[in-house]
């Protein structure tokens, strides 16, 4: 039960709500239940008058029919009406017999319908006679027939159809009475089951209706009217709740009503020293909006000197920098100079190697012209012994000698030239390397001038980089003051908007109504003074420190 109370307002309806349409649900399945019943016993009913009394009463009536025809067969004189009285009662006699066909399966083995079938059936062999006595003109015979024999047998089985048919009006009664009764059963059972349902539903409804009032607190039009006042600003209303209460609706608005009078309070204070220290905000803002001015003003006169310093430093540095590619030019040159030097020695000392092989041939070739010169002599001195068969010999020893003697002096002046070319050689040599080792020396000092002129240039490059960066955050400062001017312009502007929120609020909070007004007017007095001289000294000492700052 306390688990029921502690449920919200909609789980309670959808509780009792859903308890009623349970029990109208149990109702009505119930009320099928039974409507399916009295709905079956009447199905077995109408189907006992249908399948049993019809058909019983259809034999019966064609039995009599044929009893008037088979009579009327023996009154008529005229023969074809007396055949269409016979043939009547042909059909007659089947129709009764098609009854009987689909009456026998639905009684079965029952003693009284036997009785009926057995007569049905000596009837149908007995309705052949009355054509024959027809046919055989034999009047006296057939009137017998009908009064001794027909009559009697038809009579009885009329009596036993009635006992049938009585039979079955018992039970169709029977049926009828089961119906009845069940039918009552349920419309005591539908009566008990709604009493119940209503109780039940009442008593959803009491619970509902106490816990309603008990989570409001009051009437719903009272709360309702409650807040309304509180809507309106109306703080001053007293709200009546029971003393146990502490958790309606009522109670929380009491609750919320105190609560919202104790910050309209305070939101009045605020306002009022809000409004005081906006104006405090709004003159130290303007002094330091112009302060700001100024030094945005010297910030961009530094901007622009450092502009010129980054532009001279820069051309500094281009400068060094084409010094630095010049220097790096004329190492290269003197390097490829030096190069060319360390050929030409190369050369030089190969031209003297030469020239030292080519006086050692020379002096072999002045050797071998000596010995030949020696050789022409000897064939010269052989040739003058032999007389005149040595002429020819001694002639021919003679151009060799002088030929010889040419080669020896040619020899002799090669070997002066090459001797002296020689000596050149080695002076230019000596000359030659003491260039080369001139050059390098001239190598290593364009090298040392070009390191220096590049380490120059590096370095120009690396002032006017940080110049370069000084200058950009020379210009970022120039721009953060300029945004910051900006910034205490919108701030001006927000404290100026501020202070007219700040009167808006007071204004807006002037139209609740507190239970204590003139107290809280005194306070507000009191209060709204203090900052004021507060802000009256703060000001000027502010508007101090930011002329210091």
């Amino acid at each position: 039960m306390q688990s029921v109370r502690n449920l919200n307002i909609g789980k309670k309806l959808g509780l009792g709500f859903g308890a009623v349409t349970v029990l109208m649900l149990l109702l009505a399945a119930f009320a099928m239940v039974r409507i399916s019943g009295v709905t079956d016993a009447f199905n077995k009913q109408h189907q006992v008058q249908l399948q049993k009394l019809a058909p019983l009463y259809v034999a019966r009536e064609a039995l009599a029919q044929t009893g008037l025809a088979a009579r009327n067969a023996l009154i008529f004189s005229d023969e074809a009406s007396a055949q269409k009285e016979l043939a009547i009662l042909d059909e007659q006699k089947e129709i009764y017999l098609a009854a009987l066909a689909e009456l026998a399966p639905r009684f079965g083995s029952d003693a009284n319908f036997k009785k009926v079938e057995t007569g049905l059936l000596a009837m149908a062999e007995e309705l052949k006679r009355p054509r024959r006595y027809r046919n055989e003109k034999d009047m006296a015979a057939y009137g017998k027939f009908l009064v001794e024999e027909c009559s009697p047998l038809r009579r009885q089985i009329v009596t036993d159809i009635d006992v049938v048919l009585n039979q079955v009006l018992a039970e169709n009664a029977r049926a009828t009475q089961k119906t009845e009764g069940i039918l009552e059963e349920s419309m005591k059972f539908v009566l008990g089951l709604a009493a119940i349902a209503l109780m039940v539903s009442v008593a959803i409804a009491v619970m509902i209706t106490r816990g309603l009032l008990r989570q409001l607190g009051g009437e719903p039009t009272y709360a309702v009217t409650i807040a309304g006042k509180i809507a309106q600003g109306d703080l001053a209303t007293d709200i009546v709740t029971r003393p146990e209460d502490r958790s309606s609706l009522l109670y929380a608005l009491k609750a919320m009503r105190d609560n919202l009078a104790s910050i309209v309070r305070e939101v009045r204070i605020g306002t009022d020293t809000m409004a005081a220290s906006s104006s405090d905000i709004a003159l130290g803002n303007s002094d330091l909006s112009s302060r700001t001015e100024q030094q945005a003003f010297a910030l961009e006169k530094t901007n622009a000197e450092m502009l010129k310093l980054t532009e001279t430093v820069q051309l500094n540095a281009d400068n060094a920098q084409q010094a630095s590619q010049l220097a790096v030019s004329a190492s290269q040159i003197a390097t490829h100079g030096g190069t060319l030097v360390e050929q030409v020695i190369a050369t030089m000392e190969s031209i003297d190697a030469s020239s030292r092989k080519i006086v050692e041939i020379i002096a072999v070739i002045d050797g071998i012209a000596f010995q030949t010169n020696i050789l022409a002599l000897n064939a010269a001195v052989e040739a003058a012994r032999a007389g005149e068969q040595g002429r020819g010999f001694a002639v021919v020893a003679a151009e060799v000698r002088s030929l010889s003697q040419r080669s020896a002096s040619a020899a002799r002046e090669i070997k002066t030239l090459i001797n002296d070319s020689v000596g050149r050689i080695e002076a230019g040599s000596v000359l030659v390397s003491e260039a080369g080792a001139t050059m390098e020396k001239v190598v290593a000092s364009v090298r040392r001038v070009t390191d220096v002129v590049a380490e120059i240039s590096i370095a120009g490059q690396e002032q006017s980089a940080g110049i370069s960066a000084v200058s950009r955050a020379v210009t970022e400062m120039d721009q953060g003051t300029q945004q910051n001017a900006a910034l205490v312009e919108q701030a001006s502007a927000a404290a100026d908007s501020l202070r007219d929120q700040a009167d808006k609020l007071s204004r807006l909070v002037q139209t609740f109504v507190l239970a204590d007004a003139s107290a809280y007017e005194t306070m507000v007095m009191h209060n709204s003074a203090i900052p004021a001289l507060a802000s009256n000294d703060g000001s000027s000492s502010g508007v101090k420190r930011l002329s210091h700052g």
